[in-house]
């Protein structure tokens, strides 16, 4: 299983509440350019998963319209910002796909990826980055780190 895990594109400092925040220009373009740089990496992606947080939201469509992705987004709030990392896997094996863009925010993208790496280390989590692992299933401990992209 395949595993792009990217953060939303940086995103206006306020709005009505946290959810409502949109991307900023800055934001949809280092979103785009991530995805352009990885497209050949992404071009077998089967299924975007995304948080509803408006940012996320746009992220996941810039994604999908750069791959030419035709299908429908899947909107969890096991994606949102304080979602428990234990159901979010629970979710993922449920999923019939192999190959899955997921969108999302901190804190929860970066403890993700530290549980299903199992490194404690820093790994790319800031806006608009892209964190691909493989793995059988999303269990902690065993997924390899296979690349990690940052905007240019």
């Amino acid at each position: 299983m395949d595993l792009f895990f990217l953060r939303h594109g940086e995103a206006e400092p306020r709005a009505a509440s946290d959810a409502e925040r949109r991307l900023t220009r800055s934001g949809e373009r280092d979103v785009l350019a991530v995805i352009e740089s990885r497209r050949a990496e992404l071009a077998a992606v089967e299924l975007i998963v995304t948080s509803p947080y408006r940012r996320a939201l746009q992220t996941a469509k810039i994604a999908a319209q750069a791959l030419g992705f035709d299908r429908e987004l899947l909107v969890t709030e096991q994606l949102e910002p304080g979602a428990d990392p234990q159901a979010l896997f629970h979710f993922i094996d449920a999923l019939d796909a192999k190959s899955i863009l997921l969108v999302t925010h901190q804190p929860l993208v970066g403890n993700v990826l530290c549980l299903l790496s199992g490194e404690n280390t820093w790994l790319a989590t800031g806006t608009a980055n892209l964190v691909a692992l493989q793995t059988e299933a999303p269990v902690p401990g065993f997924a390899d780190v296979r690349w990690a992209q940052i905007p240019a």
